[in-house]
């Protein structure tokens, strides 16, 4: 028998020990706001959390609503039928159209009355009663009758331009992310998200806002903005709006120093992370070995099958812009690696069936649990270089790849071969579109000519790079 919900726990879950608030979003509006709204209540006090509960929950109740809004309605909500009435107004005679103005005028009349008090009202002529109508519903009538006029709600395209675009599922809930935030914007600014209301002054001020008083990082502050500007040329060039007050706005790159980008790993941290022991054990060591000595990235490594090991390379997948498969030759230290994953497999095995991947209703890459249980053991090793206000440390899973790299030119390695064996475009029109790639022997050299640091905790003296590290 099903257990019955807890009512005096409604919408509230547990997440590391703090209550949160969380509401499941309609389907429709999922591509707008996520599949739920969650905002943590920062309190394991289950009496504190029921308080902050609610007053959280009118705030998602109507940030839904207003989703609908924006998006146009529920579907035979007044402000879809609005939209529909006003399709079908473009082609009616004058008969038919005239009834359709007079049943909407009466509609409005019925939203006004509903909920309405009326007031005495001294006049010339004597008292009379004059209506109070109540403020959603003035607001409610205020929207359709400018979308009756002419004016179209902001997200009533945005599903269909999503549908259209050529990017991986995972990339696409930028796109919902990016629409929230305008409409957050337009929301506190008591500006109605319709797509006539956004001229250039609005596009400004929306862009002066994001860059300067949101804790978002530049990137993601980049990111959403171009997302938003992108919509706006979709719909220019689809004539649903008469121009892109965004197209020539962009959010400008803080200027940064060396020190402050991200960075490979040094010999002292390979030996740390290597020598240390994660409750994963091998399932996660393997991993890193992998990405250490082929320099792929963390779904390439992840991702790979039995078949995908043949004859002393490994072939991987595409990653970022890369065209197509990458085949890389097996380093001699992780050849015992490879022939324990693999005995006993067959070919259409996956190398790493420790690491399933998500539901296949997500859309997040099968690497995503790895990674936060990597940032976890990289977190009680203190392998770690982070400051305030960035949104990740500076070393990282992909500083597997920065070190791999950087040991291949520390070895004298061609920049054409490096290139090569790592995916990266080749430079100048002679290697990049005329040649077949480096003879595969020259690259099997040339990545055994990248050495582990010592793991038996030996003392580790930095090779010296010529742009130098920060001091700490």
């Amino acid at each position: 028998m099903p257990r019955k919900p807890d009512k005096d726990k409604a919408y509230l879950t547990v997440h590391d020990g703090v209550w949160r608030v969380s509401m499941g979003v309609p389907r429709e509006l999922r591509e707008q706001l996520g599949s739920r709204l969650v905002r943590s209540t920062g309190t394991k006090a289950l009496g504190e959390a029921k308080l902050a509960r609610d007053l959280i929950v009118p705030q998602f109740k109507k940030r839904i609503e207003d989703a609908w809004t924006a998006r146009g309605g529920k579907r035979n909500s007044l402000l879809a039928l609005t939209l529909e009435t006003r399709r079908l107004m473009e082609t009616a005679d004058d008969n038919l159209a005239d009834f359709m103005i007079q049943g909407a005028q009466e509609r409005y009349e019925e939203i006004l009355n509903d909920g309405a008090t009326w007031v005495d009202e001294h006049t010339p002529d004597g008292i009379i009663q004059r209506r109070v109508p109540k403020p959603e519903a003035v607001k409610l009538v205020s929207e359709i009758r400018r979308v009756a006029a002419g004016d179209t709600p902001i997200a009533h395209y945005h599903q269909a331009f999503v549908d259209g675009l050529k990017i991986k599922p995972r990339s696409k809930l930028d796109e919902p992310r990016a629409l929230s935030i305008l409409l957050d914007w337009l929301e506190a600014n008591d500006i109605e998200p319709f797509i006539e209301n956004i001229n250039k002054r609005n596009a400004i001020r929306f862009l002066d806002w994001l860059d300067a008083d949101t804790n978002l990082s530049w990137a993601s502050k980049a990111k959403y903005f171009g997302r938003i500007k992108f919509y706006w040329a979709w719909l220019t060039r689809r004539e649903h709006a008469k121009e892109n007050p965004f197209h020539d706005l962009n959010i400008d790159k803080p200027e940064t120093k060396r020190e402050d980008d991200e960075r490979e790993y040094t010999d002292e941290e390979v030996q740390r992370l290597l020598m240390g022991t994660p409750m994963e054990g091998d399932r996660m060591k393997d991993v890193m070995m992998i990405a250490a000595l082929t320099g792929a990235r963390l779904d390439a490594v992840i991702d790979l099958k039995v078949a995908n090991l043949f004859d002393g390379y490994f072939t991987f997948k595409p990653q970022k812009k890369e065209r197509g498969k990458r085949e890389i030759p097996i380093h001699p230290d992780i050849e015992e690696i490879v022939a324990r994953r693999i005995a006993n497999k067959a070919p259409e095995d996956d190398l790493f069936p420790e690491w399933p991947g998500p539901p296949s209703t997500s859309v997040k890459p099968r690497s995503s649990y790895f990674s936060k249980r990597y940032t976890k053991y990289t977190t009680v090793l203190g392998v770690r270089d982070e400051e305030p206000g960035r949104r990740r440390s500076k070393v990282n899973f992909h500083s597997w790849r920065r070190w791999f790299i950087t040991k291949l030119e520390q070895a004298r390695v061609r920049e054409p071969l490096i290139q090569a064996i790592v995916g990266h475009s080749r430079k100048g029109m002679t290697l990049g579109l005329y040649s077949g790639g480096p003879e595969f022997e020259e690259a099997r050299e040339a990545i055994a000519l990248v050495k582990l640091p010592p793991l038996d905790g030996s003392p580790i003296v930095e090779k010296r790079s010529l742009t130098p590290r920060r001091r700490s």
